[in-house]
């Protein structure tokens, strides 16, 4: 009978030992998953900030309006975008210790689709086209076509014959393409932040409820 007590007490504080690090586990991962929808949220205003500017571009153009510094902005800003950075630590600890250890059948299998589905997504399809784009067709033509102001600021440039450039129709095709990469990256942006936000508060419910 004392045997068996003690390894009932031994299973038991076990047990406990478990469920202390599942619960820290999934309060790190919220952490994580929260400061990504931040950085999430400041990439989109970053890039619609963006999208501002190269629309401005295209109404100069479509107008056929002579150059006006205000556009030095936008210029400066066709080869940059911002990048998703990922932070993951929390489910890199549960990737190691076992996806076993989260109980919660449905919210262990929301948490391994976002980061193994949803966040990997984001950066190899979006991430990765707007690289090909930029390294590929932008830089190229912006270099030869293009000056950084970098005695004014490191993020402003300006063409070297405007009034050509709006006859150019490949740099008309290039700023829609970037136009519409950036849309594009709003949609995957716009979804992911739902599913991020709907997965940080399934986490604290869980969180709550086994206080």
């Amino acid at each position: 009978i004392g045997i068996l007590i003690a390894l009932s007490i031994n299973n038991w504080n076990e047990d406990r030992k478990l469920q202390s690090e599942e619960l820290k586990l999934l309060f790190d991962i919220k952490t994580n998953l929260e400061s990504n929808f931040v950085n999430f949220k400041n990439d989109t205003i970053r890039n619609h900030k963006d999208l501002v500017e190269y629309q401005k571009i295209e109404t100069y153009i479509k107008n056929n309006l002579p150059y006006n510094e205000e556009l030095d902005n936008g210029f400066g800003r066709l080869t940059f975008w911002s990048s998703p950075y990922i932070i993951s630590t929390a489910y890199n600890s549960l990737q190691t210790k076992g996806l076993d250890l989260i109980s919660n059948e449905t919210l262990k299998n929301a948490i391994v689709n976002m980061y193994e589905i949803k966040l990997v997504t984001i950066v190899q399809d979006y991430e990765q086209s707007e690289l090909q784009i930029m390294e590929n067709i932008v830089t190229p033509f912006f270099a030869k076509h293009m000056r950084r102001l970098h005695e004014k600021s490191l993020m402003l440039s300006r063409p070297n014959d405007f009034e050509s450039l709006k006859k150019n129709e490949e740099f008309k095709n290039i700023l829609s393409m970037i136009i519409r990469q950036r849309k594009r990256g709003f949609e995957f942006f716009r979804e992911i932040l739902n599913s991020m936000d709907n997965l940080i508060n399934d986490i604290d419910i869980e969180l709550q409820s086994r206080q």
